[in-house]
């Protein structure tokens, strides 16, 4: 988002440009496996989904449930910090030529989806019940709280503490789908957020002041 054109008191800068991404499909993936399939995660996890997704129908032995619960944070992490980067242009415009070799459009297709579970685990994990009638409700969450005006944006309502974190580097907001607050920057200059923090005015504010890049 950015301001059409600079407007007199306005509070929002008119060079400043905030990608929001309310709805990151590989981080939804990876909270999803942990909710479906019950999976007992340690380390930096965000609290969980709003919308309780059903349990998985494919049950898992135990020796596959502790391999998925132990390779959970790890790749996690991967995860996120590569949904707070930017859409890679270079990438795409490499992407588009149509000289572009075979194998090098797989690198380039991975390096614009990044890391994600599907990688480790397999499509099939996701041709599941469970997952096809959440990813459903998530959409239509997320499309019906679009605010039906600019002035009611989240970001519009905190656009002093946007415009601070802003001009500390932030360049990206990710939203997750849980409950109670998680807050995080990731590298090298996006922020992590829950729905309900960026729903919040005040706890907006707090998670936009946080922000220090890395």
């Amino acid at each position: 988002m950015k301001s059409s054109y600079p407007i007199p008191g306005d509070p929002w800068p008119p060079d400043m440009t905030m990608t929001v991404e309310d709805r990151p499909t590989t981080v939804n993936e990876m909270l999803w496996v942990r909710e479906a399939f019950a999976l007992n995660v340690t380390g930096d996890a965000p609290p969980p989904l709003l919308d309780t997704p059903a349990p998985a129908s494919r049950p898992l032995t135990d020796a596959e449930r502790d391999h998925w619960a132990t390779a959970w944070p790890g790749l996690w992490s991967q995860v996120v910090d590569h949904a707070g980067r930017l859409h890679d242009r270079e990438a795409m415009d490499r992407l588009m030529h149509r000289d572009t070799p075979p194998d090098e459009r797989e690198t380039l297709l991975h390096r614009l989806s990044g890391p994600s579970w599907r990688d480790e685990f397999g499509d099939e994990v996701f041709d599941d019940p469970s997952y096809r009638a959440w990813d459903a409700r998530s959409f239509e969450a997320v499309r019906s709280a679009h605010p039906r005006s600019l002035e009611a944006q989240p970001e519009r309502r905190a656009v002093s503490e946007l415009a601070s974190a802003w001009g500390r580097g932030l360049v990206k907001v990710v939203v997750l789908a849980c409950e109670g607050t998680h807050v995080r920057t990731l590298p090298p200059q996006g922020l992590l957020v829950t729905a309900g923090d960026r729903a919040e005015d005040a706890s907006y504010r707090e998670a936009l002041t946080s922000f220090r890049p890395r």
